[in-house]
């Protein structure tokens, strides 16, 4: 596979923005012959697969050109010396720790369109004069020595790698099957990178992310509001487990007859919540993009991320909370403290047993009925089943009583006390009546599409801080809102744009 093509320097640096236009031509210039020879050679020979080569080859100079345009105007950017100055000024005021000019530095910026080009930018280090300790050797740079590029980042470059470039490639890594896959993927658009920085590229957007989740919460502990999406709706709640398996270890140990060392790989389950609005007769509302997000942390940890969108998204003025779920005693446990939380009056969150996990409970019931017919079994379920709709739980649990007899009566007592624990989830009439949802479908779907499409499967083994990131771009992705993903990235900030002074409080 052959490298990304190098761009020494642009193929025009306008002087002023009234020269724009002639960046352009300029750059389309640098490709004409080649796409005119192209040209020449399908009008040749024309035929399918001479028009493919000649559409494909067309996209990938005009992608070259592209390169071309970017880099001009990146220049003429470090040619404003206020501009520069400043940008400068802000990056050291927003770094951590005290730092030191290091005057101009060659570095390289991949482009979107596929090329690399080297640029000289401000430089700027942390600064260890006065500090004690042994000095760093020249090359040896430690995670101490790290520097950055004030001017670059202003623009979102990081990790030497623009704005567009690396939200292509973190797409097409959680939308891919493998890294592999994604590298593929970014070949057939003519960027050419190789897997470790397809991989580096996509884990730091996904860290990147996290911080901002973390920066969310944070917000949210404060009262923060940041818009108002889920004011005066009546929101969905869901939140569901899934599978995947994890590698653990491996980095010490006795290495076996493979040269390799032995790891754990145990399965974990992380938790995904979906979080959607529904009109007066339960329908989702279309206009308003789904919210999916997932962690391996524990119940508290993804409570904590489920409070923290809500209240950010306004869902303390929201007109109903519907709490959906299969019955895992860990959500229903905590839907009081979510109305506490939000300032709601705890009537104002429903909460609905899922209708078909209660199904599949009578089903079991009638199993364990051994000496009844296949066909019996069904018509019990089916009578049961309308009698569950109708609201009349009693009734099903009247009737599962009567069976509750014989070797399998503990596990029948088992399944009756499912219903009796839950009764005043599954008032299903009422529901129906209200327009509420019966089910906790929308969560179930999103663990297969975010989940196990992408994490889980034969031979995959995750490090746990990688899944955390997978997880949550995936979920964003798998939503529709990865531009607003992105924004938080490279804006790095929780609100996806520079936070003001004077936001919101929640009332």
């Amino acid at each position: 596979m052959s490298q990304n093509p190098q761009i020494g320097s642009p193929a025009y640096v306008p002087e002023r923005p009234s020269q724009f236009h002639q960046l352009l031509e300029v750059s389309l210039e640098t490709v004409a012959d080649a796409v005119l020879s192209q040209i020449a050679s399908f009008l040749a020979e024309p035929g399918p697969e001479a028009f493919l080569a000649l559409e494909e080859e067309v996209l990938r100079r005009f992608m070259h050109a592209s390169s071309h345009v970017v880099a001009g105007v990146l220049v003429f950017l470090h040619g404003d010396k206020d501009r520069v100055e400043a940008a400068v000024r802000e990056g050291r005021e927003r770094a951590p720790h005290a730092t030191r000019s290091r005057g101009a530095n060659r570095t390289s910026v991949r482009f979107l369109g596929g090329a690399r080009f080297w640029i000289e930018t401000p430089y700027v280090t942390e600064n260890l004069r006065g500090r004690s300790g042994r000095r760093r050797g020249t090359g040896r740079r430690g995670a101490t020595g790290r520097g950055a590029y004030p001017v670059l980042e202003s623009v979102g470059i990081a990790g030497r790698a623009t704005p567009a470039l690396r939200s292509e490639v973190a797409k097409q890594t959680v939308r891919g099957a493998s890294f592999d896959e994604a590298q593929e993927a970014l070949a057939d658009r003519g960027i050419r990178l190789d897997k470790k920085t397809v991989r580096r590229i996509a884990l730091e957007v996904g860290e990147e992310a996290l911080d901002q989740r973390r920066a969310r919460i944070e917000l949210a502990r404060e009262g923060r509001v940041l818009d108002d999406e889920l004011a005066g709706q009546r929101v969905v709640v869901s939140v569901d487990g899934g599978r995947l398996r994890l590698r653990e270890g491996g980095e010490r140990g006795r290495r076996g007859k493979k040269g390799r060392r032995r790891y754990r790989t145990p399965w974990r389950e992380p938790k995904l919540l979906a979080v959607y609005v529904i009109d007066g007769k339960g329908k989702k509302v279309v206009e308003r993009p789904m919210l999916y997000d997932a962690t391996l942390g524990d119940a508290d940890a993804t409570f904590e991320i489920l409070v923290a969108e809500l209240l950010l998204r306004g869902a303390a003025r929201a007109k109903t909370i519907i709490l959906t779920g299969d019955g895992a005693p860990w959500i229903w446990n905590r839907a009081d403290a979510l109305a506490r939380t939000l300032g709601l009056d705890p009537k104002q969150i429903v909460k609905v047993a899922d209708f078909y996990h209660a199904v599949e409970h009578l089903t079991a019931i009638a199993d364990l009925c051994a000496s009844w017919t296949p066909e019996k079994r069904k018509r019990w379920v089916r009578r049961m089943r309308r009698h569950l709709k109708a609201g009349c739980v009693d009734r099903v649990i009247e009737a599962a009583r009567e069976l509750r007899k014989g070797r399998n009566a503990k596990a029948i007592g088992t399944e009756i006390n499912y219903f009796v624990e839950r009764k005043d989830r599954m008032r299903y009439a009422a529901f129906r009546r209200q327009g509420l949802p019966l089910g906790s479908g929308a969560v179930e779907s999103a663990i297969r599409r975010v989940i196990n499409l992408r994490l889980k499967g034969p031979s995959i083994f995750w490090r746990g801080p990688n899944a955390e990131r997978m997880l949550h771009m995936r979920a964003y992705l798998k939503a529709g809102r990865w531009a607003e993903l992105m924004s938080r990235v490279l804006h790095r900030s929780p609100a996806g744009q520079p936070m003001r002074a004077g936001m919101r409080q929640a009332a």
